[in-house]
Protein backbone atom coordinates (compact mmCIF):
# COMPACT_ATOMS: atom_id res chain seq x y z
CA UNK A 1 0.00 0.00 0.00
CA UNK A 2 1.51 3.43 -1.03
CA UNK A 3 2.13 5.88 2.01
CA UNK A 4 1.44 9.85 0.70
CA UNK A 5 3.81 12.31 2.06
CA UNK A 6 3.34 16.08 1.81
CA UNK A 7 7.35 16.99 1.62
CA UNK A 8 8.29 20.04 3.86
CA UNK A 9 9.21 20.26 5.61
CA UNK A 10 37.10 28.85 6.72
CA UNK A 11 37.32 26.19 4.52
CA UNK A 12 39.22 22.89 4.63
CA UNK A 13 41.54 22.42 1.21
CA UNK A 14 40.86 19.73 -0.61
CA UNK A 15 44.11 17.65 -1.30
CA UNK A 16 44.43 15.90 -4.13
CA UNK A 17 41.29 14.09 -6.22
CA UNK A 18 38.06 12.67 -5.10
CA UNK A 19 37.36 9.64 -7.31
CA UNK A 20 34.42 8.64 -8.52
CA UNK A 21 33.56 4.80 -8.60
CA UNK A 22 31.15 3.49 -11.25
CA UNK A 23 29.84 -0.59 -11.88
CA UNK A 24 31.56 -2.94 -13.80
CA UNK A 25 28.54 -2.64 -16.24
CA UNK A 26 27.03 -0.63 -18.74
CA UNK A 27 22.77 0.90 -18.70
CA UNK A 28 23.52 3.97 -16.59
CA UNK A 29 21.70 6.07 -18.64
CA UNK A 30 17.52 7.09 -17.45
CA UNK A 31 15.32 4.88 -19.01
CA UNK A 32 10.97 4.42 -19.42
CA UNK A 33 8.33 4.81 -20.85
CA UNK A 34 6.77 7.84 -21.29
CA UNK A 35 2.56 7.82 -21.61
CA UNK A 36 1.59 11.18 -23.35
CA UNK A 37 -1.61 13.19 -23.11
CA UNK A 38 -2.23 11.91 -26.63
CA UNK A 39 -2.18 8.26 -25.28
CA UNK A 40 1.21 7.41 -27.29
CA UNK A 41 4.05 5.33 -25.31
CA UNK A 42 7.46 6.26 -25.93
CA UNK A 43 9.80 3.82 -24.28
CA UNK A 44 13.68 4.24 -24.92
CA UNK A 45 16.58 6.20 -23.07
CA UNK A 46 15.69 9.84 -21.48
CA UNK A 47 17.50 12.86 -21.94
CA UNK A 48 15.95 14.97 -19.61
CA UNK A 49 16.15 19.06 -19.44
CA UNK A 50 19.25 18.72 -21.85
CA UNK A 51 21.32 17.83 -19.37
CA UNK A 52 20.11 14.80 -17.23
CA UNK A 53 20.82 11.78 -18.60
CA UNK A 54 21.83 9.07 -15.90
CA UNK A 55 20.33 7.44 -12.95
CA UNK A 56 22.66 10.24 -10.53
CA UNK A 57 21.70 13.27 -12.39
CA UNK A 58 19.23 15.43 -10.13
CA UNK A 59 15.43 15.95 -10.42
CA UNK A 60 15.17 19.85 -9.29
CA UNK A 61 12.03 20.98 -8.04
CA UNK A 62 10.43 22.75 -4.83
CA UNK A 63 8.73 20.86 -1.82
CA UNK A 64 5.23 21.41 -1.07
CA UNK A 65 5.15 22.45 2.24
CA UNK A 66 6.47 26.13 3.68
CA UNK A 67 9.32 27.03 6.40
CA UNK A 68 9.96 29.79 7.97
CA UNK A 69 13.60 31.28 6.66
CA UNK A 70 15.18 32.32 10.44
CA UNK A 71 16.85 35.07 8.53
CA UNK A 72 14.07 36.95 6.95
CA UNK A 73 12.23 37.17 10.33
CA UNK A 74 11.07 40.99 10.88
CA UNK A 75 10.39 42.61 14.21
CA UNK A 76 7.27 41.97 15.10
CA UNK A 77 5.09 45.08 16.76
CA UNK A 78 1.35 45.41 17.72
CA UNK A 79 0.32 48.87 17.60
CA UNK A 80 -3.51 50.20 18.20
CA UNK A 81 -4.56 46.33 17.86
CA UNK A 82 -2.53 46.12 14.34
CA UNK A 83 0.26 43.65 13.85
CA UNK A 84 2.73 45.68 12.09
CA UNK A 85 6.04 44.37 10.58
CA UNK A 86 9.48 46.43 10.12
CA UNK A 87 9.95 47.90 6.52
CA UNK A 88 11.97 45.64 4.54
CA UNK A 89 11.34 42.44 6.68
CA UNK A 90 8.42 39.96 5.64
CA UNK A 91 7.41 36.65 7.52
CA UNK A 92 9.85 34.93 5.46
CA UNK A 93 7.87 32.03 4.76
CA UNK A 94 9.25 30.05 1.64
CA UNK A 95 9.00 26.57 -0.43
CA UNK A 96 12.54 24.58 0.55
CA UNK A 97 14.04 23.20 -2.48
CA UNK A 98 13.90 19.47 -3.66
CA UNK A 99 15.92 17.11 -5.11
CA UNK A 100 16.48 13.69 -5.41
CA UNK A 101 18.72 11.87 -8.03
CA UNK A 102 16.39 10.05 -11.04
CA UNK A 103 17.86 6.54 -10.08
CA UNK A 104 15.28 6.66 -6.84
CA UNK A 105 12.77 7.11 -8.82
CA UNK A 106 9.49 4.86 -9.86
CA UNK A 107 7.40 7.33 -11.92
CA UNK A 108 6.58 10.76 -12.00
CA UNK A 109 3.36 12.26 -12.66
CA UNK A 110 1.89 15.91 -13.30
CA UNK A 111 -0.92 16.81 -11.26
CA UNK A 112 -3.30 20.02 -11.61
CA UNK A 113 -1.90 23.20 -11.51
CA UNK A 114 1.97 23.19 -10.02
CA UNK A 115 1.84 19.87 -8.40
CA UNK A 116 3.84 16.61 -9.44
CA UNK A 117 3.45 13.24 -7.83
CA UNK A 118 6.94 11.44 -7.60
CA UNK A 119 6.60 7.59 -6.37
CA UNK A 120 9.69 6.47 -5.58
CA UNK A 121 11.79 2.04 -5.81
CA UNK A 122 10.11 1.88 -2.22
CA UNK A 123 6.71 2.75 -2.59
CA UNK A 124 6.35 5.96 -1.34
CA UNK A 125 4.16 8.79 -3.34
CA UNK A 126 5.61 12.74 -2.65
CA UNK A 127 3.86 15.39 -3.99
CA UNK A 128 6.00 18.37 -4.94
CA UNK A 129 5.98 22.05 -6.75
CA UNK A 130 7.23 22.17 -10.26
CA UNK A 131 10.48 23.79 -10.48
CA UNK A 132 13.79 23.49 -12.35
CA UNK A 133 13.61 20.38 -13.73
CA UNK A 134 9.75 19.80 -13.41
CA UNK A 135 6.96 21.63 -15.28
CA UNK A 136 7.10 23.98 -17.82
CA UNK A 137 10.61 25.45 -17.58
CA UNK A 138 12.24 22.15 -18.54
CA UNK A 139 14.20 22.43 -22.01
CA UNK A 140 12.54 19.33 -23.39
CA UNK A 141 12.77 15.64 -22.49
CA UNK A 142 14.02 13.55 -25.64
CA UNK A 143 13.07 9.92 -25.58
CA UNK A 144 15.63 7.62 -28.16
CA UNK A 145 14.26 4.67 -28.87
CA UNK A 146 14.12 1.84 -31.90
CA UNK A 147 12.69 4.66 -34.26
CA UNK A 148 14.57 7.08 -33.42
CA UNK A 149 14.72 10.44 -31.01
CA UNK A 150 11.25 12.26 -30.02
CA UNK A 151 11.50 15.42 -28.15
CA UNK A 152 8.70 16.34 -26.52
CA UNK A 153 7.78 18.91 -23.70
CA UNK A 154 6.52 18.96 -20.50
CA UNK A 155 2.69 19.57 -21.19
CA UNK A 156 3.03 16.23 -23.24
CA UNK A 157 3.78 13.93 -20.49
CA UNK A 158 0.45 12.05 -18.51
CA UNK A 159 2.87 10.03 -16.63
CA UNK A 160 6.50 8.40 -17.25
CA UNK A 161 7.43 4.87 -15.56
CA UNK A 162 10.98 4.38 -15.07
CA UNK A 163 12.91 0.94 -15.62
CA UNK A 164 15.87 -0.82 -16.14
CA UNK A 165 18.22 -0.09 -19.10
CA UNK A 166 18.96 -2.71 -21.64
CA UNK A 167 22.19 -1.76 -21.70
CA UNK A 168 24.13 -0.47 -24.46
CA UNK A 169 27.60 1.41 -23.30
CA UNK A 170 26.05 4.99 -23.45
CA UNK A 171 27.75 5.29 -20.24
CA UNK A 172 30.84 5.49 -22.44
CA UNK A 173 29.30 8.49 -23.75
CA UNK A 174 29.55 10.43 -20.41
CA UNK A 175 31.89 13.35 -19.74
CA UNK A 176 34.37 12.41 -16.76
CA UNK A 177 37.60 13.60 -15.91
CA UNK A 178 39.45 15.57 -13.35
CA UNK A 179 38.38 19.27 -12.98
CA UNK A 180 41.16 21.21 -10.60
CA UNK A 181 39.66 24.19 -8.80
CA UNK A 182 41.88 27.39 -6.82
CA UNK A 183 40.65 24.76 -3.49
CA UNK A 184 41.57 21.56 -5.16
CA UNK A 185 41.15 18.67 -7.37
CA UNK A 186 37.73 16.52 -8.23
CA UNK A 187 37.36 13.76 -10.48
CA UNK A 188 33.85 12.56 -11.88
CA UNK A 189 31.05 13.34 -14.14
CA UNK A 190 31.28 16.67 -15.59
CA UNK A 191 28.32 18.95 -16.74
CA UNK A 192 30.19 21.60 -18.17
CA UNK A 193 28.02 24.86 -18.88
CA UNK A 194 25.02 23.77 -17.30
CA UNK A 195 24.18 21.91 -20.51
CA UNK A 196 27.22 19.55 -22.30
CA UNK A 197 27.52 15.85 -20.42
CA UNK A 198 28.06 14.03 -23.13
CA UNK A 199 30.87 13.24 -25.61
CA UNK A 200 28.61 14.20 -28.58
CA UNK A 201 28.08 17.62 -27.10
CA UNK A 202 29.54 20.29 -28.74
CA UNK A 203 31.99 23.03 -27.18
CA UNK A 204 31.62 26.40 -28.73
CA UNK A 205 34.35 29.26 -29.26
CA UNK A 206 35.93 32.01 -31.80
CA UNK A 207 39.56 31.06 -33.02
CA UNK A 208 41.35 33.44 -34.92
CA UNK A 209 38.28 35.26 -35.81
CA UNK A 210 36.21 32.33 -37.17
CA UNK A 211 33.25 30.15 -35.42
CA UNK A 212 34.79 27.05 -33.80
CA UNK A 213 32.31 23.75 -33.08
CA UNK A 214 34.35 21.19 -31.39
CA UNK A 215 32.53 17.93 -30.05
CA UNK A 216 33.90 17.17 -26.67
CA UNK A 217 35.21 13.70 -28.08
CA UNK A 218 37.95 15.72 -29.61
CA UNK A 219 39.14 17.31 -26.89
CA UNK A 220 42.08 16.62 -24.15
CA UNK A 221 42.04 19.45 -22.06
CA UNK A 222 40.15 22.72 -21.37
CA UNK A 223 42.08 25.56 -19.65
CA UNK A 224 41.27 29.08 -18.38
CA UNK A 225 43.61 31.18 -20.00
CA UNK A 226 41.42 34.25 -18.67
CA UNK A 227 38.38 35.32 -18.04
CA UNK A 228 37.79 36.36 -21.82
CA UNK A 229 39.49 32.84 -23.88
CA UNK A 230 40.03 29.31 -22.65
CA UNK A 231 42.89 27.17 -23.79
CA UNK A 232 41.55 24.00 -25.80
CA UNK A 233 44.12 20.79 -26.12
CA UNK A 234 42.32 18.03 -28.60
CA UNK A 235 43.50 14.58 -28.67
CA UNK A 236 45.50 15.44 -31.65
CA UNK A 237 47.69 17.80 -29.73
CA UNK A 238 46.64 20.84 -31.31
CA UNK A 239 46.12 23.88 -28.72
CA UNK A 240 43.74 26.23 -29.53
CA UNK A 241 42.85 29.42 -27.97
CA UNK A 242 39.08 30.22 -27.85
CA UNK A 243 36.93 33.05 -26.75
CA UNK A 244 33.57 34.46 -27.69
CA UNK A 245 31.15 32.37 -25.68
CA UNK A 246 30.05 31.54 -22.60
CA UNK A 247 31.48 27.86 -23.37
CA UNK A 248 34.95 29.30 -22.75
CA UNK A 249 35.03 32.51 -21.00
CA UNK A 250 33.13 34.15 -17.42
CA UNK A 251 29.83 33.69 -18.96
CA UNK A 252 29.85 30.09 -18.26
CA UNK A 253 27.21 29.22 -16.25
CA UNK A 254 28.89 26.46 -14.11
CA UNK A 255 31.00 23.42 -14.42
CA UNK A 256 29.45 20.66 -11.72
CA UNK A 257 31.18 17.52 -10.56
CA UNK A 258 29.11 14.62 -9.99
CA UNK A 259 30.75 11.91 -7.00
CA UNK A 260 29.44 8.56 -6.03
CA UNK A 261 31.03 8.91 -2.31
CA UNK A 262 29.92 12.12 -2.06
CA UNK A 263 27.27 14.17 -4.19
CA UNK A 264 28.09 17.00 -6.24
CA UNK A 265 30.38 19.84 -6.30
CA UNK A 266 29.92 22.92 -8.43
CA UNK A 267 32.07 25.62 -9.51
CA UNK A 268 31.72 29.06 -10.91
CA UNK A 269 34.49 30.32 -13.52
CA UNK A 270 36.44 32.19 -11.47
CA UNK A 271 37.32 29.03 -9.32
CA UNK A 272 38.13 27.00 -11.95
CA UNK A 273 41.56 26.37 -13.31
CA UNK A 274 41.47 23.23 -16.13
CA UNK A 275 39.44 19.88 -16.61
CA UNK A 276 41.48 17.17 -18.32
CA UNK A 277 39.04 14.72 -19.85
CA UNK A 278 39.45 10.61 -19.15
CA UNK A 279 37.62 8.05 -20.31
CA UNK A 280 34.32 6.70 -18.15
CA UNK A 281 34.06 3.97 -15.85
CA UNK A 282 30.25 2.78 -15.89
CA UNK A 283 27.75 4.90 -14.26
CA UNK A 284 25.65 3.37 -11.29
CA UNK A 285 22.39 1.09 -12.71
CA UNK A 286 19.15 1.57 -11.65
CA UNK A 287 19.14 -1.47 -9.44
CA UNK A 288 22.20 0.74 -7.40
CA UNK A 289 19.27 2.61 -6.35
CA UNK A 290 16.62 1.99 -3.89
CA UNK A 291 14.54 4.88 -3.03
CA UNK A 292 16.34 6.03 0.00
CA UNK A 293 15.46 5.81 3.75
CA UNK A 294 14.94 7.89 6.79
CA UNK A 295 17.81 10.12 7.78
CA UNK A 296 18.65 8.39 11.28
CA UNK A 297 21.18 8.84 14.03
CA UNK A 298 22.89 9.91 16.93
CA UNK A 299 22.98 13.91 17.92
CA UNK A 300 24.55 15.26 21.41
CA UNK A 301 24.03 18.61 22.29
CA UNK A 302 26.29 21.78 23.53
CA UNK A 303 24.55 20.43 27.56
CA UNK A 304 25.59 17.07 27.02
CA UNK A 305 22.39 15.49 26.30
CA UNK A 306 22.31 12.21 23.66
CA UNK A 307 19.23 11.56 21.46
CA UNK A 308 18.45 9.02 19.12
CA UNK A 309 16.18 8.89 16.28
CA UNK A 310 15.00 10.00 12.86
CA UNK A 311 16.07 13.21 12.09
CA UNK A 312 14.60 16.24 9.60
CA UNK A 313 17.69 19.07 9.19
CA UNK A 314 17.30 22.43 9.24
CA UNK A 315 13.57 21.63 9.46
CA UNK A 316 13.65 20.20 5.79
CA UNK A 317 15.92 17.15 4.67
CA UNK A 318 14.56 14.00 6.03
CA UNK A 319 15.74 11.57 3.01
CA UNK A 320 18.97 9.60 2.79
CA UNK A 321 18.82 10.74 -1.09
CA UNK A 322 18.70 14.88 0.49
CA UNK A 323 21.84 17.05 0.47
CA UNK A 324 23.28 18.76 2.60
CA UNK A 325 24.67 22.59 1.22
CA UNK A 326 27.74 24.47 1.93
CA UNK A 327 30.47 26.15 0.54
CA UNK A 328 34.16 26.33 0.18
CA UNK A 329 36.08 29.39 -1.19
CA UNK A 330 33.39 30.20 -3.10
CA UNK A 331 32.77 26.31 -4.11
CA UNK A 332 29.14 24.52 -4.32
CA UNK A 333 28.81 21.21 -2.68
CA UNK A 334 26.30 19.26 -2.47
CA UNK A 335 26.24 16.39 0.17
CA UNK A 336 24.05 13.42 -0.30
CA UNK A 337 23.33 12.60 3.61
CA UNK A 338 23.39 8.75 2.87
CA UNK A 339 27.19 9.30 2.46
CA UNK A 340 27.90 11.78 5.58
CA UNK A 341 29.31 10.03 8.41
CA UNK A 342 29.25 12.55 10.94
CA UNK A 343 28.61 16.75 11.07
CA UNK A 344 30.18 18.78 13.78
CA UNK A 345 28.95 22.18 14.51
CA UNK A 346 32.57 24.79 14.05
CA UNK A 347 30.56 27.70 16.09
CA UNK A 348 27.73 30.16 14.52
CA UNK A 349 29.02 30.12 10.97
CA UNK A 350 30.18 26.67 9.69
CA UNK A 351 30.47 23.20 10.25
CA UNK A 352 32.85 20.34 9.79
CA UNK A 353 31.01 17.39 7.50
CA UNK A 354 33.12 13.93 7.80
CA UNK A 355 32.25 11.56 4.80
CA UNK A 356 31.73 7.72 5.38
CA UNK A 357 34.82 7.06 2.86
CA UNK A 358 36.75 9.46 5.81
CA UNK A 359 36.98 12.28 3.77
CA UNK A 360 35.97 15.60 5.91
CA UNK A 361 35.18 19.04 4.82
CA UNK A 362 34.53 22.59 6.52
CA UNK A 363 31.77 24.16 5.06
CA UNK A 364 30.14 27.96 5.61
CA UNK A 365 27.59 29.30 3.25
CA UNK A 366 24.73 27.76 3.75
CA UNK A 367 21.89 27.91 6.25
CA UNK A 368 22.36 24.25 6.15
CA UNK A 369 25.53 24.41 8.13
CA UNK A 370 25.17 28.19 9.84
CA UNK A 371 23.36 30.04 12.59
CA UNK A 372 20.46 30.12 10.05
CA UNK A 373 19.49 26.42 9.97
CA UNK A 374 16.02 26.86 10.96
CA UNK A 375 16.04 23.39 13.29
CA UNK A 376 16.68 20.08 13.61
CA UNK A 377 13.72 17.99 14.85
CA UNK A 378 14.80 14.34 16.78
CA UNK A 379 11.86 11.68 16.46
CA UNK A 380 12.23 8.84 18.98
CA UNK A 381 9.87 6.33 16.41
CA UNK A 382 7.19 6.38 20.00
CA UNK A 383 5.72 10.10 19.16
CA UNK A 384 8.40 11.85 20.82
CA UNK A 385 9.87 14.66 19.10
CA UNK A 386 12.49 16.98 20.43
CA UNK A 387 13.49 20.44 18.52
CA UNK A 388 17.06 21.85 18.55
CA UNK A 389 18.39 25.48 17.43
CA UNK A 390 21.75 25.40 15.89
CA UNK A 391 23.25 26.62 19.03
CA UNK A 392 21.87 23.79 20.65
CA UNK A 393 24.05 21.11 19.12
CA UNK A 394 27.42 19.97 19.23
CA UNK A 395 27.32 16.87 16.93
CA UNK A 396 25.82 14.40 14.97
CA UNK A 397 26.49 10.76 13.78
CA UNK A 398 24.36 9.31 11.05
CA UNK A 399 23.54 5.31 10.95
CA UNK A 400 22.34 3.37 8.02
CA UNK A 401 23.25 3.32 4.22
CA UNK A 402 25.93 2.55 2.22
Amino acid sequence: MKRMLSLATMGCVVAGSLFLAGTAFAGGEIYGTVYTVDGDEITGAIRWDKNENFWDDVIDANKTERVRSKDREGFNLRLFGLEIIRSGHSRGWSYSQFTIPFGHLASIEPLRGNKVELTLKNGEVLEVKEGADLGRGVRGIVVSGPEGEEKLEWEDLARVEFSSSPGGGRDQERLYGTVETTIGNFTGYVVWDADESLLEDILDGEHKGRDRKIPFEKIASIEKASNRASLVTLKTGTVLKLSGTNDVDDDNRGITVTISNLGSVRMEWRQFKKVTFEDPPASLSYADFDGGFPIHGTLTTTDGETLIGDIVWDMDERYSWEALNGEIKGVEFKILFQNIASIERIGQNAAKVWLKDGLDFTLQGSNDVNRKNKGIVVSDGNGGTVELGWDDLQAVAFEGGQ
